[in-house]
């Protein structure tokens, strides 16, 4: 499902950006969501009470009625304004241990695409590099914390709003400030979000001089009138010129996010897309389901009844199948559920650490980070950030306590993402962290995987639940189901 935590689908939440994307966070507002993580709630979620599937001949379809619509996690407990100062102090003397990420948010865009839920304010030349002032400001006032000194950083995500959009000596101060304050790793893996648009040579190797490794750009169609239908401004050939370009370079990964289920988009038009994209000297590629964010210019436009309505859920899951399939036979890898590569040069890093709360840094207005699970945000108006800089302050909005059952939620939103999970390796982490026994913790899930087998959603093999093809088009729902089950096994413990 597209949620574009960090402006396209990459991300985050911290994404969890554009891969990321997320992003839903806590707050109701659009405006006032940070960037980076997907973040279905910063409560215990119960959105979506019904957990067992239908019973149909086709689960790939008709399974549930509706999608989950952020990626499934994850809880926590609000902190009181008046109590963030001490607990962010605390966290921030704190070192960390284990693989971690960086998170860094730029809000301009140069233009705004219909679907967008997120949109920042209009990119200006002056308002990038005021903004990128302040910014690398805070990245190197934090660099002697423990947090940030005690341990590597294994991928660095710059993402938004749309980063690109900065004049090429912004991008390379931004670069050098985040390359001289945090302990990148030697394999670091460091990626910038972006558009073709506008992304000249000059920033292109602006990019590269200052260490850059990956590119995760915003394509969402090769179509030229579904591009103009998202509000996007180049043209087909303008977009693949510009791939071939970059490719010729030989120094990054070049990753890109399609959208299916687009208003007026057929299967023939999405299987064009993805056979564009597998003729091109790409390394990965990220599918996403259109998700119309309330309030955007895609939402509006289709309940004016000016914009056809996108492709229903029942056809979604087509899209998905046909994805799944073209890839496969195309000997792409699966490296997570919405990620494939074509190359080994593509490694995924941050998104999986993103999403599974490991320890990401964050640095930017809107951007949202984890420290020792407790999950952060900054505010989102550049204005309120930037005074909060001015006065030496971390300009964190908000505050999250991470949930009692952290362990087992890391344990399933990683091997979910892997389109499977090992129930022995529930029981255990649930005894071990609630002295629940084997049997009881079973007891209490097995109705949900005797209902999703029969629905032909999961398979068994040993321990292991697998996710059928079907299985991996609700996942999130499927997820965000098991997770509800145990929290409440937990709360009740």
């Amino acid at each position: 499902m597209l949620s574009l935590p960090a402006g396209h689908g990459d991300p985050p939440p911290p994404g969890l950006s554009a891969e990321t994307r997320p992003s839903p966070h806590a707050p109701s507002s659009p405006k006032a969501r940070p960037r980076g993580l997907n973040i279905l709630s910063l409560n215990p979620a119960r959105a979506h009470g019904n957990h067992f599937a239908r019973i149909t001949g086709d689960p790939l379809s008709g399974a549930f009625s509706s999608k989950t619509a952020v990626h499934a996690g994850m809880g926590g407990r609000p902190v009181p304004q008046g109590e963030i100062p001490a607990a962010l102090e605390k966290l921030r003397n704190t070192p960390r241990r284990g693989a971690a990420a960086a998170y860094v948010h730029v809000p301009y865009c140069e233009t705004r695409c219909t679907y967008c839920g997120f949109f920042g304010g209009k990119y200006t030349p002056e308002a990038g590099a005021a903004y990128v002032r302040t910014l690398t400001g805070e990245i190197e006032s934090e660099s002697p914390l423990p947090c940030v000194a005690s341990s590597p950083v294994n991928a660095l995500y710059i993402g938004g709003g749309t980063p690109t959009a900065l004049e090429a000596k912004d991008l390379a101060a931004l670069l050098r400030a985040l390359r001289s304050a945090l302990p990148l790793a030697n394999d670091c893996e460091i990626t910038v979000e972006g558009r073709l648009h506008s992304f000249g040579e000059d920033k292109i190797e602006a990019c590269l001089r200052e260490g850059v490794n990956r590119f995760s750009l915003g394509v969402q169609s090769f179509n030229t009138e579904l591009r103009r239908g998202l509000g996007r401004l180049s043209s087909r050939e303008e977009i693949i010129g510009r791939l071939r370009a970059l490719a010729a370079y030989n120094q990054a990964a070049i990753v890109l996010d399609l959208i299916y289920g687009l208003p007026g988009q057929t299967l023939k038009d999405w299987e064009e897309e993805l056979r564009t994209f597998l003729e091109l000297p790409l390394d990965g590629v990220d599918l996403y389901q259109l998700n119309i964010f309330p309030g955007s210019l895609l939402a509006k436009g289709v309940e004016a009844g000016k914009i056809p309505p996108p492709a229903p859920l029942a056809e979604q899951g087509k899209f998905f199948a046909l994805g799944v399939s073209l890839l496969q036979g195309a000997r792409c890898r699966r490296i997570s559920m919405s990620h494939w590569n074509c190359t080994a040069r593509e490694r995924n890093l941050y998104n999986p650490l993103a999403k599974s709360r490991a320890d990401c840094l964050h640095y930017g207005a809107g951007a949202g980070g984890f420290l020792q699970g407790w999950f952060m945000y900054n505010h989102s108006n550049v204005e309120s950030y930037s005074a909060k800089r001015a006065r030496g302050e971390k300009p964190v909005a908000a505050l999250a306590a991470p949930p009692d059952n952290l362990p087992l939620m890391r344990l399933i939103l990683e091997q979910m993402e892997q389109c499977r999970l090992n129930l022995d390796m529930v029981g255990e982490t649930l005894s071990r962290l609630f002295g629940a026994e084997a049997d009881e913790a079973r007891a209490l899930y097995a109705p949900l995987l005797e209902n999703w087998e029969e629905a032909g959603l999961i398979a068994r093999d040993g321990p292991w639940m697998e996710l059928t093809l079907a299985g991996q088009f609700w996942q999130v729902n499927i997820t965000q189901a098991f997770l509800e089950r145990l929290t409440d096994i937990c709360v009740k413990k």
